[in-house]
């Protein structure tokens, strides 16, 4: 049995249109999402030791715990994958990856990211895409703990990879075991929507 998948495109710049609709076709999708990722905590980077380790300083009843895995965004940036350690409402994050946490006193929001449960081998993928009503980012992890691939995804926008686009794919290698998924906003929960295709093994 094959799946179909159709990928449609427009482009509208300078006076020139452009559209386009690309199919794809394969023996199995991959495990569809359509979920709600829950809020994040708003707060402000009340100290910053270096470019990878900060004191975030949350409202109370922000729910962390020591231990945590944390995302954390501000305007213009992300720093995913971040150690958590607890005092009260200052949250000391460490680590991680992305880009150098900001200034002093930028506001920040920290979110736990979800954990889905969506495997499958990325050298089999025909086609994958993913679309989120708020900014969010999504981290596709193997099972040895490694990041195969880091995704933002903006408000209301899309990310998608096709095969025989020439762009290679960024989820070649070792099978993807869970994906991580973290919501940029404190005040709405973002909707993600996943889905693909891929060959069998």
């Amino acid at each position: 049995m094959s799946l179909t998948g159709t990928y449609a495109l427009v482009v509208s710049a300078s006076g020139i249109s452009i559209q386009t609709s690309m199919t794809r076709t394969a023996s199995e999708g991959i495990e569809p999402v359509d979920t709600d990722l829950p809020t994040g905590k708003a707060g402000t980077l009340s100290a910053r030791t270096d470019n990878d380790t900060g004191v975030a300083t949350l409202a109370t009843g922000h729910g962390l715990q020591t231990g945590d895995k944390v995302d954390v965004f501000w305007d213009g940036g992300i720093r995913y994958g971040m150690s958590a350690t607890v005092n009260g409402n200052d949250v000391t994050i460490d680590q991680g990856a992305g880009d150098d946490l900001p200034a002093q006193d930028t506001a920040v929001v920290v979110t736990k990211p979800i954990s889905l449960d969506v495997t499958f081998d990325g050298d089999n993928l025909v086609l994958i895409a993913a679309s989120t009503s708020q900014r969010s980012h999504l981290t596709f992890v193997d099972a040895g703990g490694l990041t195969l691939a880091a995704v933002e995804i903006g408000t209301q926008e899309a990310w998608v990879w096709i095969s025989g686009v020439g762009v290679a794919n960024p989820l070649a290698g070792n099978p993807v075991a869970v994906i991580k998924a973290s919501n940029s906003s404190s005040a709405n929960t973002s909707n993600l929507k996943l889905t693909g295709l891929q060959y069998a093994v």
